[in-house]
């Protein structure tokens, strides 16, 4: 059942309620296992992403499990749920373990941390998944989504081309926050 509303969910983002065109997808065709990056501006944009990404991981906010439904849906999806609220690295580790443990793998982490409500608003990039590369050792592709599409408009996904973190100390707190930074110019580039 959770397959069958996904494929509903994912049509009706992606053709009915906006019409999604993808530039670079290709990018992902050597690359078995990867951090997904994107900006965040609409609870869509993961099912924008869905159609061009296979085996999909994630997480999302610990708010989204409280209803049984919601729960079972994102956890069949492979999502489960992270306090935004702490730095928990109980899900750091859950998730390195994940992406280290699977032959094919793609981990979508939105690196603001949250949707922005305002065309031009910038969040403040958290610096978890420059983190989470370093320590699983593979590249994060940035991605673009048009920011707040209106109903009914195209929606532009871009994929920029991957990033590696081979030569960066996790212990080197200042460098990973540059990075995260950098990420984020890299991702907002693309537009």
């Amino acid at each position: 059942m959770y397959k069958l509303v996904r494929k509903i969910v994912v049509f009706l983002s992606c053709h009915i309620l906006f019409r999604v065109k993808y530039e670079n997808e290709n990018v992902l065709k050597d690359i078995d296992k990867c951090l997904i990056c994107p900006n965040h501006s609409r609870i869509f944009d993961p099912f924008f992403i869905y159609p061009k990404v296979d085996n999909m991981y994630g997480m999302a906010k610990s708010e989204l499990f409280k209803k049984k439904f919601v729960a079972d849906f994102l956890t069949y999806h492979n999502i489960y749920p992270v306090d935004r609220n702490k730095a928990d690295a109980s899900v750091l580790k859950k998730s390195i373990k994940l992406i280290k443990d699977n032959g094919k793998i793609r981990f979508l982490i939105f690196p603001e941390g949250k949707v922005l409500k305002d065309k031009s608003e910038r969040g403040i990039v958290k610096n978890g998944a420059v983190y989470i590369a370093i320590l699983a050792k593979v590249p994060i592709i940035p991605i673009y989504i048009t920011a707040r599409p209106k109903y009914f408009s195209r929606v532009r996904v871009k994929f920029g081309e991957p990033i590696y973190y081979d030569n960066i100390n996790t212990k080197d707190k200042e460098n990973i926050a540059k990075e995260a930074k950098k990420l984020m110019t890299k991702i907002y580039e693309l537009e």
